[in-house]
């Protein structure tokens, strides 16, 4: 973990200390012991009954625990030896009332907004955040976000952070091993039954694909990356949530604007059109900060955009003759970045990903653009909206990779590659073992349980099994189709 100013650094202390933990016995005998952690490690939902508990090193609470000392008494209905993160508990406070007790060693985030919130403008809101080694709070600034996802009832939310509630200046954080950001997303998840889609494709494409510009900026990304954290907003358990990086200029460290030069640039796919699928690429003007189904994310200062570069590389692939596209799609495009693109879209079958969802970026003035994928949650056999499509027999493509896979050179690329990922990462044993292994983890850690008390929702193992048998339908597929010449 880094630590910044802002941070509450829990020094190396004794073992209780760090955990923020205490025992307490009483004298006499007659009542257990207390169970008293730090007051920021835990929150509680008095509606939905719901407790959770961050202490790290729990494994070494060895002692027959009756009562939970928080902002009152709760008394264990069974006495327990210690406490896990692998198990539910129940808990009675003074009235009777009885809670669900769980305990992580995942953050704890608690949110104060006073206002309501909507997909913009931002609302202030207080932060907290609570983790084994680190805790701060900070002033943000808080939205709905996404488009589909607002027909939720499971919210998801952007969330920036401030200096201060006057001047609102921004101000960088950091968590875990991420980058250090003013703005971060929290992705609820809900059209996604066990939570893990968007997350392991993730780490997926960083395992397949090092950026091409790796050596000269080790530190740039391949895409974003984020942890789950247990979230509470105005005090009401909003469920298992991911804490995520936005891609931006400065996660693929592409090189900033200077002077009057256009040096790195960044273009989200941002809705359909035939410019994002290749097919067109109609004047432009860049007093406009869209065009063609193209956002403008860097750089697009004073009011400026910068759409030279992209409506020639989009021009290019619209109208050049099948010789010339070969020999000069390097100039525009990484051919090894669109060949990973292609196949990993292809594996996981992203539905939504090939038209919209994604982002060209450019490093530097005379280098080629390449794709960094984005909003994966529509994927492994489902669409967006999280509902089955079992189709494995096909291939997504649009106008680019539809060129590609009609020359013969590229797609024997294409073919040698995939046969590279089928002994690597694309190992049907490997990719079945990453996403079991995602699933147990959130299964024993209980959060699936705790999820759906607060939102009824289905986490069944029943999601998992279609997904292992919609993969290996898929890979067996793929096997044919880029075996052919």
């Amino acid at each position: 973990m880094k630590f910044d100013l802002y941070h509450t650094m829990k020094k190396s202390q004794p073992l209780l200390l760090v955990i923020a933990l205490s025992l307490a016995f009483m004298a006499c005998g007659q009542q257990g012991p207390i169970l008293k952690p730090e007051a920021d490690s835990y929150q509680i939902d008095h509606n939905k009954n719901i407790i959770v508990l961050n202490i790290d090193a729990i494994d070494d609470i060895t002692a027959s625990l009756t009562t939970l000392q928080l902002e009152e008494e709760y008394k264990f209905e069974t006495a327990t030896d210690g406490l896990t993160n692998t198990e539910r508990y129940q808990v009675k406070n003074s009235q009777g009332t009885t809670y669900q007790l769980f305990v992580t060693k995942s953050p704890i985030l608690a949110i104060q907004v006073k206002d309501s919130l909507t997909k913009h403008p931002k609302v202030l809101g207080h932060f907290r955040y609570y983790d084994a080694d680190t805790t701060f709070t900070s002033t943000i600034g808080m939205d709905l976000r996404g488009n589909l996802s607002l027909t939720y009832p499971k919210k998801s939310f952007n969330i920036e952070f401030y200096t201060d509630s006057v001047s609102k200046g921004k101000k960088e954080v950091d968590f875990k091993d991420l980058r250090k950001e003013d703005d971060w997303i929290l992705d609820g998840l809900y059209n996604e039954p066990l939570l893990l889609r968007a997350y392991t494709s993730q780490k997926l494409w960083k395992d397949i694909h090092t950026p091409w510009c790796a050596e000269e900026e080790p530190k740039a990304r391949a895409t974003v990356d984020g942890f789950y954290v247990d979230l509470f907003v105005n005090n009401e358990y909003r469920g298992v949530y991911l804490l995520s990086e936005k891609i931006k200029r400065s996660l693929l460290k592409l090189k900033k604007f200077k002077g009057d030069t256009v040096r790195g640039e960044l273009f989200k796919a941002g809705y359909y059109d035939p410019g994002t699928s290749f097919k067109v690429a109609p004047d432009f003007k860049n007093s406009l900060p869209t065009w063609a189904g193209w956002e403008m994310e860097y750089p697009y200062e004073d009011y400026t955009a910068h759409y030279n570069n992209l409506h020639e590389a989009i021009t290019f692939v619209a109208s050049s003759n099948d010789s010339a596209f070969e020999q000069k799609l390097p100039t525009y495009f990484n051919v090894d970045n669109l060949v990973d693109y292609f196949l990993f879209i292809n594996t996981i079958r992203a539905t939504d990903n090939l038209g919209k969802n994604f982002y060209l970026a450019k490093y530097n003035t005379d280098t080629p653009y390449f794709i960094v994928p984005w909003d994966m949650d529509g994927v492994l056999g489902t669409i967006q909206a999280g509902k089955r499509i079992p189709t494995t027999d096909d291939i997504l493509s649009n106008n680019l990779f539809d060129r590609m896979l009609e020359n013969k050179n590229l797609k024997n690329k294409m073919n040698q590659r995939w046969q590279e990922l089928r002994a690597g990462a694309f190992q049907s044993e490997s990719l079945a073992m990453r996403i079991e292994k995602r699933y147990q983890k959130l299964a024993s850690t209980k959060m699936y349980e705790r999820d759906a008390l607060a939102w009824d929702i289905n986490h069944d193992a029943e999601h998992l099994e279609y997904m292992l048998d919609w993969l290996k339908k898929r890979l067996t597929y793929l096997d044919t189709y880029f075996t052919e010449k």
